[in-house]
């Protein structure tokens, strides 16, 4: 049998160093060249060892055959020990019986399962010099802290078979060893409602480790400020070395650390950073360095920890600037082409004590100066004083910027277009889809999504990445989470963020508008709130994570209670605050009532959350949730529903424009009564076509879901001229006036005010083009069954797309001709597709893989083959059902 068992996954991560779960989930993927294909049964095996897992000895824990075709399963044997190593692999039959080869062997750690493993102390530097930003920042509220530098230093007894640091310091911190950082990542740990609960990371130092050494530690402030209900950065580290003899030994942050100030001083998410490089202190993480004048730390108390077992962020792409150009002597601007978040390497040399200034900012100035409105009081300015020693660089550490133009200015010399360059960070989620198609201006629009969306993943969902803001906005979370799945693996990424809005809600159920709740919100607008259920939802439909759902089940219910208990005859008059954000014209909705939404995303969650309690099987409230979802909509037709469609707000005696996102939501649910499905499709269409020349009017809510109610009735051609349009409001529009990310707001808007260039909410957009235009869609629950339907929309001549799932890679390319349509799909092992092939044609040839499937369009001559079933055939299309594989067709006309 030729078969691959690969790509072993321990809770959705590859050999996780920390797992926080005792009954972790065990998934794999399946890869063969052969059709419908898939599995019957599995044999999981997990041991304590290397040498027991290689000889196939499950000492831990062997489940033996199990008649399944679930790629994963979740451990039941004994409780897991903390810090160990498991090793585990898997081995598969399929449809016929016949038995794969054992899998490679993969692997995951346990770290401090229970809160008494933590051993070590919080500290902090007990003297931190304070700074404040300017503006209306310079207040004792706001007060930032200089960087506050570590060190410990400690010899070993033995020969060290593995070391482990599990460590965090808030808000950020940089760890080294022995003179050098350990790993990649940047801005660690992610943010947390660090009162409750802080994020931990742990490294394997194993090859750091010398006889003597020493561990230091930068911090910054990050979020953790008064401002935000917070005290003095503080750090936890607890360094496990586990010698050959079999002894273990601590080392652990406590009183017997010492602690300075260094050349990092200032430091900032809005302020930046400065650096003096004539404060250096060579070689202060090495173990002979003479830190005799440094203080001793004191210990204080902290959150709890929970491991960060999310992508961190990290340096994921170089930019170079396209262009350089001087204002006036010793300022020069550097224009990177492209909107994205991060900051700037820089190489200088000159005299010591020289001052480095560089300034960021998204839009220029017509003289070319920098256009610093849309950062409002980010101040994202920083500064490097020279040390004087020849060749230098500098890049920060403990902020980011969101910018294309950074301005310098102090340069001893002339600079050249190399002496800099970008560094764009996010996090480092994988990418697991891609899309392109014959229509350049929807692939502009696509990269350009992209862009956005990873400029806003900072740990959390971020809103922009430019101004004192960057908060997790859960509406623009919610309303972007299905893009951001067919785009990236956001399975631990989202687990996270719904870990963050449970330490957020309060005990009468209720959720803040931001989370975590740095400015506190409550309660959220529905539309917002949702966030919590419905990317709940899309964990489990996107990843079959039915743990991620008991893990929540109460926290939600307590929600939707408050939903309930906020609401009068089942609509939400009162809670609404934001509705259908940031439609043409506006920030708040022009046409489409605020209650209007929040009662629509009440029946959503109610709805929903009956769905969560029936995959648990919780049929008692599975029950009463749909019945309560049914009352919902029938008080929502009753008081929403009127003569001229569904209710919209009239600006004068004499206005007859119905607003397009309160038809929009209804048809998206099927919530419209029968009699009425056609009258309110066509007032929508009507609406779009005659009174808005085929463009939307709809804000951030009523964008998202329009594509998918053009497309599923019936006029995806309507769809994709909506998504082509380059007049105002378009995304088009966006890209004629230089757009390299998406807006915040549908107009062209450089001044003060709310005006980001960066925005990621108008990104849903991006759903359309994988969904219908290349046609990949989930049928069934962790893609168990796939909708294979590509619209032929427009003058679209081919379209292409692939998404790497947790059931493996789905991939679709068509191409149409004059007299020849080519479809190629490849489905992964262990699932099938309905694939639609269009007819184009009243008389016509279908091939697959030359091989003649129909002669003329009599059904009756359909060649029906084991890996090719004829499932629908009617006037639009050939409906087939496949299997895994790789297929070929070629509708041909004659």
């Amino acid at each position: 049998m030729k078969i691959d068992v690969r790509n072993m996954y321990t809770t959705y991560a590859i050999n996780p160093l920390a797992l926080k779960d005792t009954r972790p989930r065990l998934s794999w993927v399946v890869e063969t060249s052969e059709r419908r294909k898939k599995q019957s049964a599995y044999r999981v095996l997990i041991s304590s060892s290397q040498q027991l897992i290689e000889q196939n000895e499950g000492n831990i824990w062997d489940t033996h055959k199990i008649e399944s075709e679930d790629n994963y399963c979740y451990y039941s044997g004994e409780e897991l020990e903390s810090f160990k190593r498991y090793y585990w692999k898997v081995k598969i039959w399929d449809e016929k019986g016949e038995e794969s080869t054992w899998s490679k062997t993969s692997f995951f750690e346990t770290g401090p399962l229970n809160k008494s493993d933590w051993k070590a102390k919080w500290i902090t530097k007990r003297d931190l010099k304070t700074f404040y930003s300017a503006g209306d920042f310079s207040t004792e509220k706001f007060k930032h802290y200089h960087a506050a530098y570590f060190r410990k230093t400690f010899e070993i007894k033995n020969e060290v078979q593995s070391a482990r640091a599990y460590i965090s310091g808030l808000g950020f911190y940089e760890l080294y060893l022995n003179g050098e950082k350990v790993g990649n990542n940047v801005l660690d740990p992610g943010q947390s409602e660090y009162s409750k609960e802080a994020l931990f990371n742990v490294y394997n130092i194993t090859s750091f480790i010398t006889e003597q050494n020493c561990v230091g530690v930068i911090l910054g402030n990050g979020r953790h400020l008064e401002q935000f209900g917070y005290s003095k950065p503080k750090l936890i580290i607890q360094i496990l070395l586990e010698y050959v003899n079999g002894e273990k030994e601590y080392i652990l942050s406590d009183e017997s650390w010492g602690s300075s100030h260094g050349p990092l001083q200032e430091n900032g998410m809005y302020y930046g950073e400065k650096y003096d490089g004539t404060l250096e202190m060579p070689d202060w993480c090495t173990y002979h360095f003479d830190a005799s004048n440094w203080e001793e730390v004191e210990v204080t108390e902290g959150p709890n920890l929970r491991y960060q077992n999310m992508p961190p962020i990290r340096v994921t792409k170089i930019l170079k600037p396209i262009k350089m150009y001087t204002l006036k002597p010793g300022v020069f601007v550097y224009d990177f082409g492209q909107n994205f978040t991060g900051w700037v390497k820089i190489n200088v040399s000159g005299p010591k004590g020289t001052q480095l200034k560089l300034r960021h900012s998204e839009l220029v100035n017509e003289d070319g100066s920098l256009k610093t409105n849309t950062l409002r009081k980010a101040e994202a300015t920083d500064i490097y004083i020279l040390k004087g020693e020849g060749k230098e660089s500098y890049e920060p550490r403990f902020t980011y910027h969101g910018f294309r133009y950074v301005e310098v200015s102090g340069s001893p010399f002339v600079p050249t277009i190399d002496n800099i360059e970008g560094r764009f960070i996010h996090s480092d989620v994988e990418k697991v889809g891609d899309f392109y198609c014959s229509n350049e201006l929807i692939n502009k629009i696509h990269k350009n999504i992209l862009w956005g969306q990873l400029s806003n993943l900072h740990s959390i969902p971020t809103d922009c990445p430019q101004r004192d803001e960057r908060f997790g906005w859960m509406g623009d979370a919610q309303l972007s989470a299905e893009e951001a799945i067919y785009n990236f693996d956001m399975s631990l990424f989202y687990e996270n963020y719904l870990q963050e809005i449970k330490l957020s809600q309060k005990e009468d159920g209720s959720i803040s508008d931001v989370v975590p709740a740095y400015i506190k919100l409550y309660p959220a607008d529905p539309a917002w709130g949702t966030a919590y259920i419905t990317i709940a939802w899309y964990l489990y439909k996107y990843y079959k994570n039915e743990k991620v759902l008991s893990d929540h089940y109460e926290s939600m219910k307590n929600y939707v209670e408050f939903l309930h208990k906020s609401s009068e005859n089942n609509l939400l008059k009162k809670l609404g605050k934001f509705g259908d954000w940031c439609p043409p014209g506006a920030i708040s909705p022009k046409k489409t009532p605020v209650e209007f939404t929040s009662t629509w995303y009440y029946y959503n969650d109610v709805y929903l959350f009956s769905k969560i309690a029936e995959v648990l099987g919780k049929e008692k409230d599975a029950q009463h949730y749909f019945e309560l979802s049914e009352n919902i909509k029938k008080s929502f037709n009753d008081y929403f529903l009127k003569d001229y469609g569904y209710e919209s707000r009239m600006f004068g005696p004499v206005d007859r424009l119905i607003s397009q996102t309160s038809q929009i939501l209804p048809i998206y649910y099927n919530m419209v009564p029968n009699d009425k499905k056609e009258f309110i499709l066509e007032k929508l269409i009507n609406n779009i076509v005659e009174h808005q020349d085929s463009h939307l009017d709809t804000g951030i809510v009523g964008t998202r879901y329009l594509f998918d109610v053009l497309s599923e009735n019936g006029y995806p051609d309507l769809a994709f001229r909506i998504a082509t349009q380059e007049s105002y409001p378009s995304w088009g529009y966006m890209i004629k006036e230089g757009a390299t990310t998406v807006w915040e707001r549908w107009e062209k808007l450089e001044a003060g005010g709310m005006n980001s260039q960066n925005h990621i909410m108008l990104g849903s957009v991006d759903t359309f083009f994988y969904k219908y235009l290349a046609g990949i869609s989930l049928e069934k629950d962790g893609w168990k069954k796939a909708r294979i339907k590509p619209h032929l929309v427009g003058e679209e001549r081919f379209a292409s797309a692939k998404i790497k799932t947790i059931i493996g890679e789905f991939q679709v390319s068509w191409e149409k001709g004059e007299n020849l349509f080519k479809l190629s799909v490849v489905i992964p092992f262990g699932t099938e597709a309905d694939v639609f092939i269009p007819k184009l044609w009243n008389e016509f040839n279908l091939k697959e893989e030359r091989e003649l499937l129909f002669d003329n369009e009599q059904i009756k001559d359909f060649k029906e083959r084991n890996d090719i079933k004829l499932k629908e055939y009617n006037e639009e299309n050939i409906i087939l059902n496949l299997g895994s594989g790789q297929y070929y067709f070629e509708l041909e006309k004659k």
